[in-house]
């Protein structure tokens, strides 16, 4: 998507219609009105008239303060060289109501949250505005500020989320929160009221993450079954696309598509043509009772592209959130502690490979870096069931967990090309994938 710029408006003489015009000193200054001799010494008089007395004002107003016991003394931070006021018991923060961030961590007794079970498929009857209605209060805006020293927080963007129990939990993107535990965010609500949350769990691969605030009361939104979600139905997008200014906007599409695969991605997305823009990612895309069918992720920028947008399904993020809560991580999920790239059916046919993945990097934390499998081997199925991409080596391996055994079954081609290919079955235990 090409950047929208500021034009500066020019006068267009001369037969100029562009958007500069050469800067012509000369020419400027003979069309500038011309001072009388005498009037800067008047001017420089004015001036320090008018100097003299502002500083005879603010020494009496300081000779009151201080006769009150008041203090304008700052202590300097030279770490950065912001003025520092942590000691003094005055607030001088513009809301004062806004309490500290909780001291909370991730908590195996903490709440769940679970998808809406509906008898029936959604209504397509009820209008955007009804959508909007039920779900606007559950969707809020996310500022999030870098790690760092006290008192030099700096802005790193805006995001949103959805809270999701009435006590202050709130899911978003973890890219959103910076892929950080650590990063300072500020959650501002439906109606304008703002707290300092704290990040309890992320998980970069999903691109999920879990906000906590101190308060009670907050309309949770309500998950709908994303199995149930089908192409054409209406989709609706509610967040703070170009940021808190914007927040709580809605924008309507279309189910484009479900299972999307896009690179990079760990999920299989529901893609939409609704508007996603910056400040969207971590909100919510809804269908027509309101209900959450996604969280908005990803988007495709550029000339050739228009309307591709990508959620993560509402099933998969009730499942990451649930571990998130009550671990901070994800414990669960299972990996062989590889890296690797499709060998796509083209290349098979030229090379005379099978399809598969190719392994183009073994960790010394995989269970294969001491087996009889190298790198360039390709990975051709998981307990027998055939593998011809990422998406089906991931799908294989969420039915597993740390600790499960599988047998990999291999295809190895030698260096030296007198000895034949060979095909060879691996048996491996899963580690954990943090």
């Amino acid at each position: 998507m090409e950047d929208l710029k500021e034009e500066s408006a020019i006068p267009q003489e001369n037969g100029y219609t562009g958007n500069f015009m050469p800067y012509d000193f000369e020419r400027y200054y003979d069309m500038m009105p011309k001072r009388k001799r005498g009037n800067g010494i008047k001017a420089l008089l004015w001036f320090s008239s008018v100097f003299m007395v502002l500083i005879s004002a603010v020494i009496i107003a300081m000779g009151m303060a201080g006769s009150k016991g008041i203090s304008f003394t700052f202590e300097i931070d030279e770490s950065d060289g912001l003025p520092s006021n942590r000691y003094s018991q005055t607030s001088y923060a513009t809301n004062t109501d806004i309490s500290d961030a909780p001291d909370v961590s991730a908590d195996i007794n903490g709440p769940q949250i679970s998808v809406t079970k509906t008898e029936n498929d959604v209504s397509e009857t009820n209008s955007a505005n009804t959508a909007y209605k039920n779900a606007s209060p559950s969707v809020v805006n996310i500022t999030s500020y870098e790690a760092g020293t006290d008192y030099a927080l700096t802005k790193s963007g805006d995001g949103s989320g959805i809270i999701i129990t009435s006590d202050g939990y709130i899911s978003t993107n973890s890219h959103v929160v910076n892929d950080s535990m650590d990063t300072g965010v500020m959650i501002t609500l439906f109606d304008g009221s703002q707290y300092l949350g704290t990040v309890i769990g992320i998980d970069k691969k999903t691109d999920l993450a879990v906000v906590k605030i101190d308060a009670e009361g907050l309309k949770p939104g309500q998950f709908a079954d994303s199995e149930k979600i089908y192409v054409g139905q209406d989709a609706y997008a509610i967040g703070s696309p170009g940021g808190a200014k914007f927040s709580n906007s809605l924008t309507k599409g279309t189910v484009s598509a479900v299972n999307r695969i896009v690179s990079g991605g760990y999920v299989k997305y529901i893609q939409t043509d609704a508007a996603i823009n910056p400040g969207n990612s971590g909100g919510a895309l809804i269908n027509s009772d309101g209900y959450v069918i996604g969280v908005n992720t990803i988007k495709f920028v550029g000339t050739d592209y228009e309307g591709m947008g990508f959620a993560i399904p509402s099933n998969q993020v009730v499942e990451i959130v649930n571990e998130l809560i009550k671990y901070g991580s994800i414990k669960s999920r299972g990996t062989i502690g590889i890296e690797g790239k499709n060998c796509s059916l083209y290349e098979s046919k030229i090379k005379n490979v099978p399809q598969g993945i190719i392994i183009t990097k073994i960790y010394v934390t995989s269970p294969l870096y001491t087996s009889p499998a190298r790198e360039n081997d390709i990975i051709t199925a998981i307990n027998g069931v055939v593998i011809t991409d990422f998406a089906e080596l991931i799908d294989e391996l969420r039915k597993f967990k740390p600790g499960d055994e599988i047998t990999l079954t291999l295809f190895h081609v030698p260096e030296n090309k007198s000895v034949p290919p060979d095909t060879f079955d691996v048996t491996v235990e899963l580690i954990n994938d943090e």
